[in-house]
């Protein structure tokens, strides 16, 4: 809340209904007594808006393996695909009414609010409450014939979509214990992206919408925006990032929106602390004056643009 958070116009944060521990990559690193249900924490030990998805599937429900080298270990279960359905439910059953566009947006990204209302009322002029939409930085899938899907990064919806889906969510089949299979369904493990694009196709016959401006620029960056400025298709080639897009989406110094709605992949505070001074600090900042050339040029396009030095 020090940074974007503050912006938005609610905002909430969900967690697995488990709390506590510490882990070592994806091992659980303590014995069970280090972590427990919030329930049994004090009260006003969280904050308001920190809300607990009571979830069939937890963190840390899986089976202890053993390793290449015999030692038995624990690591961490990654149901996200039931932590994000059951939260967009609770969203549309508690605060429905407090937005016209919500978005999902994950831990490591630093988020624009003032940009998403920047791309859906000025550049698309887009109805929330009478309009279908799913959009953030569109991918293709995997596997051929399915469905193309927005990366976790920034992942939004208009009202009428959130408002919709979620009686998707509440009556499709329950209680899979397999990954994804290309089913609208409640099941185990990751992937959610392609579950929600699923779903949304299935039965509301909604497509995931890239995020670009008129110039085929992304506003949501999957990757560090100086690494995301050196990707170049004409040299690099094909990979999972390039495949389906058409040919004129932007690459290089102009893979990226003055107006970004989200940049990703910073997993530290620090980091997301640094990335508020670059783009809102004073220019004199240590944070700002250490860019390379080529990201500071990006930086000074985005305050032009957003007026931050006016």
């Amino acid at each position: 809340m020090q940074t974007w958070g503050k912006k938005c116009d609610a905002i909430n944060f969900f967690s697995d209904a488990i709390v506590g521990g510490q882990l070592t990559g994806d091992k659980i690193a303590e014995p069970e007594e280090g972590y427990k249900p919030y329930w049994e924490y004090p009260s006003n030990t969280f904050p308001d808006n920190v809300i607990f998805v009571n979830m069939t599937r937890t963190w840390n429900d899986c089976e202890p393996k053993m390793d290449r080298k015999g030692k038995i270990e624990k690591k961490v279960c990654r149901h996200i695909w039931e932590k994000m359905w059951r939260s967009w439910v609770y969203v549309q059953e508690n605060h429905l009414n407090q937005a016209e566009w919500f978005c999902k947006v994950d831990y490591d990204t630093f988020f624009f609010p003032e940009n998403l209302k920047h791309f859906v009322h000025d550049e698309m002029d887009w109805d929330p409450y009478n309009e279908y939409h799913y959009f953030g930085h569109w991918i293709s899938h995997r596997k051929a014939g399915r469905e193309p899907m927005i990366v976790g990064a920034a992942v939004c919806w208009s009202w009428k979509t959130l408002n919709d889906i979620a009686e998707v969510y509440r009556n499709m089949p329950m209680g899979y214990n397999g990954g994804e299979r290309g089913k609208c369904e409640d099941r185990a493990q990751a992937t959610e992206e392609a579950t929600t694009s699923l779903c949304l196709k299935q039965h509301l016959n909604v497509d995931a919408e890239p995020a670009r401006d008129r110039q085929h620029r992304e506003y949501v960056i999957p990757s560090k925006f100086n690494n995301m400025l050196t990707w170049n298709r004409t040299e690099q080639g094909e990979w999972w990032f390039w495949r389906g897009k058409p040919e004129y989406v932007g690459q290089g110094e102009d893979c990226c929106a003055h107006r970004p709605i989200g940049l990703h992949k910073y997993k530290l505070e620090s980091q997301i602390l640094q990335i508020q001074q670059q783009f809102f600090g004073e220019r004199h900042s240590e944070d700002y004056m250490r860019l390379p050339a080529k990201p500071k040029k990006y930086v000074d396009k985005v305050r032009k643009a957003m007026g931050v030095d006016s």
